[in-house]
């Protein structure tokens, strides 16, 4: 029988692997300014306790998620969403800058193409229908690590607030 820490510990390192999927053909925008979006901020709520444990993810698409107005509101809604769920504050996870510069939501997984012509044509994987490509050159190169995603989506519903 599994603990809810034992089914805890295995789906997180899943749930990281898969975040570069999400991959959209439009610029998005910070949900909170009118900055392009460059992190992909997922918030959980967890039902791991269940007989068949299930998990919902709000991503949130953010110019910056530790710096500035949009972090703030960002950091509100964390802590609102905790309080909601009735579980203790989780911060919001730091990531690694070292100077490093996202790429934009609209953007090639593969390459990191995000050049205006580029995103015109960016191609939905066929079969799970989210993760996006410039290319079949790129899908092919990217196939090793995105099979495991794309083999466990069940269904994809986009909601726009």
């Amino acid at each position: 029988m599994y603990t809810v820490s034992d089914r805890r510990n295995a789906i997180r390192p899943y749930v990281l692997s898969i975040q570069i999927d999400l991959k959209h053909n439009r610029p998005w925008r910070c949900e909170f300014c009118t900055k392009f979006a460059r992190e992909s901020v997922w918030m959980t709520s967890e039902w791991l306790q269940l007989k068949t444990p299930s998990m919902v993810s709000y991503v949130h698409l953010v110019c910056n998620s530790e710096i500035g107005e949009c972090a703030q509101t960002l950091s509100a809604i964390n802590s609102e969403m905790q309080s909601l769920a009735g579980a203790p504050p989780r911060p919001l996870p730091k990531l690694s800058r070292n100077g490093t510069k996202y790429p934009m939501a609209a953007s090639c997984v593969n390459c990191n193409n995000e050049a205006k012509e580029s995103r015109k044509h960016l191609k939905q994987c066929n079969r799970c229908k989210i993760t996006r490509y410039c290319s079949t050159d790129c899908q092919r190169a990217d196939w090793a690590r995105h099979k495991v995603f794309c083999k466990t989506v069940k269904e994809v519903k986009w909601v726009w607030a």
